[in-house]
């Protein structure tokens, strides 16, 4: 029985892309850029920003912040103490020290001596409400956390917010899809005969990498006009201002690296279609010649693949970090891809079975993919401790920022984040009876396969919202959007095929696969 994609499924999936869209457009008006408050004693505040605001702006902000104490009882006199003075400007804020005050030495416009504007804000309480209590509540605190909430804030005129989210989304979905792609390969690479009967699958779900390369080329063009900050060396300005990224411009320029985009989205391109096209061709003509065929150019793809995956790493993610740089980074970003892949397949396939499909695949064959799972989540947990111990033990100053930013300003998201994708799987998918039950695995799989989405948060927004992010409607919306579009377009790739390779050499070793 040859599977079509069902109308139950066109309306889930593409009703899922409609409800992310409309989550999506709603949460894009929510992007704030922040502005940061510093206590100097009950009742006076320093307040700060570094980005770019015309007098409008600014002007507006005093507003909104006047207006925002009006309703506690306050009054505030906001006197500017200068346009910075340099470092000078930072002693300004007193001997207090608040989670904000080494925002500016990681922001992208660190490269500026002094701060856009400095304010010193006094604050009295309005003539008869002292009397009402208002003398009971810190003053001061209370613009604080009136700038630190985003309650206070210019809205965010480059959408930071939301070119950051595209970007996790856009690699996210590439990842799953692209390795996929890999795991077919090296199927065919070491003639492995248990997984025949779900290369179909396989296929299915490398059909969705141009979803991830599209997106990704409109968060590089984007990048590359201006519209957004997220690659530091795409700016002229702040590679001649910074020589840091002066140093790694031979690497880190434009011409090179959209030669490089070329090369690593048409190569995967090139194999993705040339294996569905074969093997479908496999189909009708029989015989061990495509075979072979297939073998020797999956072998050629996994060295492609070797290299490209760590490099594709660096300049897609880790170049957002651009002083920062790790050797285990390319193939920590290789483990995620991998176990993201693996646990859609998964997922397609228990989906595929709930429907009364692949009859010829048994829980042997479930339970070997499971075991896949487990094995990359130790994997990837082994090289996210090599990478954090290494840097950890050294105590290098341009190595530890990356985890500084990240503890600091992401503490519990990224501690939850680990444990999710380490201690879950060890607990739960060690034993057999787990890896063979559709319950759990769907369970443990999705739980898994959202905390790596969350890794690849993690990646991002530290590097181009640092302590500004928020979690909402914006990236919800986003993530829904994505996933039913990925979904949609894998189900239809599956339909436009067998679900068994017919002609497979080792089509009966893989019926036949059971312990």
């Amino acid at each position: 029985m040859e599977y079509q994609i069902s109308d139950k499924a066109k309306k889930v999936t593409l009703g899922l892309a409609i409800a992310g869209l409309v989550l999506m457009i709603i949460g894009f008006f929510s992007q704030k850029e922040y502005v940061f408050a510093h206590k100097i004693d009950e009742h006076s505040v320093n307040i700060e920003y570094w980005g770019e605001a015309d007098e409008s702006r600014i002007e507006a902000l005093k507003s909104d912040l006047i207006a925002a104490m009006e309703p506690k009882g306050y009054v505030l006199e906001i006197h500017e103490a200068g346009h910075g003075h340099g470092h000078d400007a930072q002693e300004a804020h007193g001997e207090e020290h608040t989670e904000h005050e080494a925002k500016p030495v990681h922001t992208e416009e660190a490269h500026h001596d002094t701060p856009t504007f400095l304010w010193n804000v006094h604050i009295s309480h309005a003539e008869g409400h002292e009397a009402h209590g208002n003398h009971h509540e810190n003053a001061a605190q209370v613009v604080v956390e009136l700038c630190k909430s985003g309650e206070v804030a210019f809205s965010d005129s480059k959408s930071r917010r939301f070119w950051s989210n595209l970007l996790i989304n856009g690699f996210f979905f590439f990842g799953i899809a692209l390795g996929a792609l890999f795991y077919l390969a090296l199927h065919y690479a070491t003639e492995s005969g248990w997984g025949v009967v779900l290369l179909r699958v396989f296929e299915g779900v490398s059909q969705a990498l141009p979803i991830g390369m599209i997106v990704l080329v409109i968060v590089f063009a984007t990048g590359a006009l201006g519209m957004h900050d997220i690659y530091s060396w795409m700016d002229p300005e702040k590679v001649e201002s910074d020589h840091l990224i002066w140093r790694k411009s031979g690497y880190f320029n434009q011409a090179f690296f959209w030669i490089r985009v070329v090369i690593y989205f048409g190569i995967f391109y090139y194999f993705m279609r040339w294996f569905r096209k074969t093997s479908a061709r496999e189909d009708s003509e029989g015989g061990t010649d495509l075979h072979y065929s297939m073998y020797k150019r999956a072998a050629i793809f996994l060295v492609f693949f070797a290299v490209f995956s760590s490099t594709m790493s660096w300049d897609f993610i880790m170049s957002i970090d651009i002083h920062w740089y790790s050797t285990l980074f390319g193939w920590y970003t290789f483990s995620g891809i991998w176990l993201t892949g693996i646990i859609m397949i998964l997922m397609i396939s228990g989906y595929l079975k709930s429907q009364g499909y692949l009859e010829l695949v048994k829980m042997s064959h479930i339970h070997d993919l499971s075991k896949w799972m487990f094995a990359l989540s130790f994997l990837w947990s082994y090289l996210w401790f090599s990478q954090f111990m290494l840097i950890w033990y050294s105590n290098i100053g341009e190595e530890t920022i990356y985890y500084w930013e990240r503890i600091m300003e992401y503490k519990y998201l990224y501690f939850t984040m680990f444990g999710l994708n380490f201690i879950l799987p060890m607990v739960f998918l060690m034993a057999r009876d787990v890896k063979r039950s559709w319950p759990f695995i769907i369970v443990l799989g999705t739980i898994i396969f959202i905390g790596h989405w969350f890794d690849v948060f993690m990646m991002v927004m530290p590097g181009t919202l640092h302590d500004e992010w928020s979690f909402g409607l914006l990236e919800i919306g986003m993530f829904v959007l994505f996933m039913g579009v990925f979904l949609y377009t894998v189900l239809k790739s599956i339909g436009k095929a067998p679900l068994v390779q017919k002609n497979h050499p080792f089509l009966e070793e893989s019926k036949h696969h059971d312990f």
